[in-house]
């Protein structure tokens, strides 16, 4: 993760400064801010195995990225941008759109496009996807382009709740990338065919990618002693008897996923020997009854958890 914080520069120093930070995290940019004397911003960035995930706030200006521009950068992307605070009205080949809180489109760094942020005081999560990845996972299609998606809709509830998370916990994710930017892209083209007709698969599509964002939500969450399936359901503003009804293709229901992941990580601290406390592994894992969780420990690996942890330590000494 690198930050950029302007606050920390002189007023005179800033807007020339966020104009290299602008094309440094993105692509060659030609910002036009409303006030150059009374200017701030901040910019945070992260790569995902490949895909930029950056949040950057600031004041009322004016972002071009323009013919030159694109000839001086050799690589293409898809911005993602989701507008988090304030709105950004978004030009691009002769399509307009006015983007609030909760709202993105996608743009094309290799056509000229305009970003008018509107408000006094914005941010967004931008996602930097290179084409050629948007493309294999999307489609080669201009219709992607400036088309809004929002979460006042169902899907686009979804979709922006799973962007939101990921961008939001982008440095934690980094173990397990693959999964995660798989069901990004899932749930991005089920945001962008919101609507559309003659799809015959498109409802078993949606309950494939809320199922795989369910259990990426139990990634995230597991940890949480209070996390069952009413709290994910409240999360995705679904019932808890559709949630069920959704996980039921896979072969685990919600509570199988949440006690193997919880096992899985007490498993690894016990096989490092940290912490000595084999309660304290319990507890940092989401467990709040010391008696289910040995029992439900000897269930999955065939032994207590203090017999699995010494054997393991025996193991590392040879």
């Amino acid at each position: 993760m690198i930050s950029f914080d302007l606050q920390k520069l002189k007023a005179s120093e800033r807007f020339g400064y966020w104009r290299e930070v602008l094309c440094n995290v993105y692509v060659s940019l030609t910002p036009e801010p409303d006030d150059r004397f009374d200017f701030s911003g901040s910019v945070s960035d992260h790569d995902l195995n490949g895909i930029g995930v950056s949040k950057i706030s600031s004041k009322k200006q004016i972002i071009s990225r323009t013919p030159s521009g694109i000839r001086r950068d050799a690589d293409a992307f898809y911005f993602l941008n989701l507008q988090t605070r304030g709105a950004c009205g978004v030009v691009q080949l002769g399509q307009e759109q006015l983007t609030k809180q909760g709202e993105f489109v996608i743009v094309d760094s290799t056509e000229p496009f305009s970003l008018d942020y509107v408000s006094e005081d914005w941010e967004q999560y931008s996602f930097k996807i290179p084409k050629q990845m948007f493309d294999a996972h999307i489609g080669a299609s201009r219709t992607a382009l400036l088309k809004k998606v929002s979460a006042e809709s169902a899907v686009g509830d979804i979709v922006i709740n799973y962007l939101t998370s990921m961008a939001r916990r982008a440095v934690q994710l980094d173990t397990n990338p693959d999964e995660i930017r798989k069901s990004m892209f899932d749930l991005i083209r089920l945001g962008l065919t919101e609507g559309e007709d003659g799809n015959p698969s498109r409802h078993c599509d949606m309950r494939s990618g809320l199922r795989q964002y369910i259990l990426n939500f139990i990634e995230l969450n597991f940890s949480d002693p209070t996390l069952n399936p009413a709290k994910a359901a409240a999360h995705f503003n679904i019932s808890t008897r559709y949630l069920h009804k959704v996980l039921e293709e896979h072969e685990l229901t919600f509570s199988q996923a949440l006690l193997e992941r919880r096992l899985q990580s007490c498993a690894e601290d016990l096989k490092r020997g940290r912490p000595r406390n084999i309660s304290e592994v319990a507890f940092r894992w989401g467990f709040n009854d010391l008696s289910h969780f040995s029992r439900a420990f000897r269930r999955r690996y065939g032994t207590t958890p203090r017999e699995y942890r010494r054997s393991e330590m025996e193991k590392s000494d040879f």
